[in-house]
């Protein structure tokens, strides 16, 4: 079987990490959910257990810098 072009990988045969998050980028908001993993029900409560939000326009942005801060942050508390 010949593999299939990038073009022809359906969403379901995509790889379960696209990437790692670095603390100086900007991520979309579906961008930053699919890399770590989470739905949209996930993604809804991490903003209001404080995940912060950057607006430019319509469009939602989360930096690196504070996903990073929130899941170290949020994993810290799981732990108590």
């Amino acid at each position: 079987m010949r593999n299939p072009t990038p073009s022809r990988i359906s969403a379901t045969e995509a790889p379960a990490v696209p990437g790692a998050i670095l603390p100086d980028a900007l991520y979309r908001l579906d961008e930053a959910a699919a890399r770590m993993g989470w739905g949209a029900h996930a993604l809804r409560a991490a903003r209001r257990r404080g995940l912060k939000v950057h607006r430019c326009g319509k469009r939602g942005y989360i930096a690196g810098r504070d996903l990073l801060a929130f899941v170290t942050q949020e994993g810290g508390d799981d732990a108590k």
